[in-house]
């Protein structure tokens, strides 16, 4: 499970949470964003080039950051997010796509998704490319094929979402440096309420304790 983070113009993500999230998604990190009508993007394999990298992030600028926690293929900087699906257009992906699961141990699902993706748009210009992934076919067309997924794509005109929506940071969940600031998912990190708030049950399999035994 991976975690795509949406950082807002005027914001900066945090470098704790950048930490925390970083201990349950290893496995590489990135960003994108536009400028001057370019996308510009970065990847990497440690976690003091990600602090690093997003210190000096523009603070005008909507960018995603990507941490991956490795479903499947290698842990490389190759299968670090974002993946090129053709000239100017990049993505991002959070989830499991099992159906796209390759057959090459060494790829990712995410792989495979931005694969097909590039023989969908094969043949169509920019101008045609953009207009087809920001319209209602697409969203309709990728949304079984993504089912439980989120994808952000990335073009000169801006951010596409598909799939499932963004969860809003809370006050109560982190403090307030990252109240408001939309993350794909609460699995891939651990909000601050969750924390001290284990399911007993979940507790006494952590103990290896059963309600039976102790009767």
């Amino acid at each position: 499970m991976c975690l795509i983070i949406k950082k807002p113009e005027g914001r900066r993500i945090t470098a704790d949470f950048l930490e925390h999230a970083w201990k349950h998604n290893s496995h590489g990190w990135g960003s994108f964003h536009v400028d001057d009508g370019r996308v510009v993007w970065a990847r990497g394999l440690k976690l003091s080039e990600l602090i690093a990298h997003n210190a000096q992030l523009p603070l005008d600028r909507e960018v995603f950051l990507h941490v991956r926690k490795a479903t499947y293929g290698h842990v490389n900087e190759e299968m670090a997010h974002p993946f090129f699906v053709r000239d100017g257009l990049m993505l991002m992906h959070n989830g499991t796509i099992s159906h796209l699961a390759p057959q090459d141990v060494a790829t990712s699902d995410t792989a495979e998704l931005a694969r097909l993706l590039r023989n969908m748009l094969e043949g169509l210009d920019d101008t045609q490319a953009g207009a087809l992934i920001r319209s209602q076919g697409f969203l309709r067309l990728t949304a079984p094929l993504i089912h439980g997924s989120m994808v952000v794509l990335m073009d000169r005109h801006g951010a596409v979402r598909l799939g499932r929506a963004w969860h809003t940071v809370r006050q109560t969940e982190w403090d307030g440096s990252m109240s408001g600031i939309d993350v794909s998912n609460t699995h891939a990190w651990v909000p601050r309420d969750r924390r001290h708030r284990l399911p007993w049950r979940q507790v006494a399999q952590l103990l290896k304790w059963s309600p039976a035994r102790s009767a």
